[in-house]
C-alpha cells in the first residue's frame, strides 16, 4: 500500500498572523498613497495651468477642511457668478490669498464673498480683476503635512512618519518570513524521497 502524506491546514492562530502583516501593508500603501496623491496634485495642475494649494483654515468647512488640496483653474469671466468657490487676494493684505464662495455680485460688479462656516460677509468686497482661481477640485486630507508643518505641529509630523516607517518595516518582515506553501513543501520531500543513497 502506498504511503499517503497528510497536510495539515493552517489553524485560526497561523491565519491571523498572516492576517496581522496584510493590515500593515495596507497602512503602508494608504499612507504611501496619500503622499504620492499630495505629489501629483502639485506637480500635474501646472502643466495644464492650473495650479493647487492646501487649505490652512477652517472658514469653508465642512464642505473644504483644514489640510485639504484645492485645485483651482484660471478664471473665466462667465463663471464668476454666486455659489463658485474662487481664490482671492484678500484686499487688506494682498499677498494673502483666501478661497471662499461667492455669495452675491453687486450693482457694482463686485463680489460679495464669505467663507461657508463664517457668519458674516467678507468686510471688503472683490473685485474680478483680484479673482485668480475658480475651485475645480478637491483632494482632501492629503495636505495635512504641509498643514502641520505651517502651525509648527512638529509631534504629528513626527508621529506621522514614525508609524509609516513602522508599517513599512513589518510588512517587509511579514514578507521575508513567510513560510513555503505545503505544495511545494511536498514536491520537495518527494524529490528527496527518489535520490539513490550510498
Amino acid at each position: 500500500m502506498g504511503e499517503h502524506e497528510i497536510v495539515r491546514t493552517p489553524g485560526r492562530a497561523a491565519r491571523r498572523r498572516r492576517g496581522v502583516p496584510a493590515l500593515f501593508s495596507l497602512g503602508a500603501t494608504g499612507l504611501l498613497a496619500a503622499g504620492g496623491v499630495l505629489l501629483l496634485s502639485t506637480l500635474i495642475p501646472p502643466l495644464f495651468g492650473w495650479s493647487s494649494s492646501v487649505v490652512m483654515s477652517g472658514s469653508m468647512c465642512p464642505a473644504i477642511q483644514p489640510g485639504d488640496v484645492v485645485v483651482t483653474s484660471p478664471p473665466a469671466p462667465r463663471d464668476i457668478r454666486a455659489g463658485f468657490v474662487v481664490r482671492f487676494h484678500d484686499p487688506s493684505r494682498p499677498r494673502r490669498p483666501i478661497l471662499h464662495r461667492i455669495l452675491t455680485i453687486d450693482e457694482h460688479g463686485m463680489l460679495v464673498t464669505k467663507g461657508d462656516a463664517n457668519r458674516v460677509v467678507d468686510s471688503a468686497p472683490v473685485p474680478r480683476s483680484a479673482v485668480t482661481g475658480l475651485g475645480r477640485l478637491r483632494v482632501p486630507y492629503v495636505g495635512l503635512p504641509v498643514l502641520w508643518w505651517v502651525r509648527r505641529d512638529y509631534l504629528r509630523l513626527i508621529v506621522t512618519g514614525l508609524v509609516l516607517l513602522v508599517l513599512c518595516a513589518l510588512t517587509s518582515v511579514g514578507r521575508t518570513a513567510r513560510p513555503p506553501l505545503p505544495g511545494r513543501r511536498r514536491a520537495g520531500t518527494a524529490r528527496a524521497a527518489g535520490r539513490p543513497t550510498t
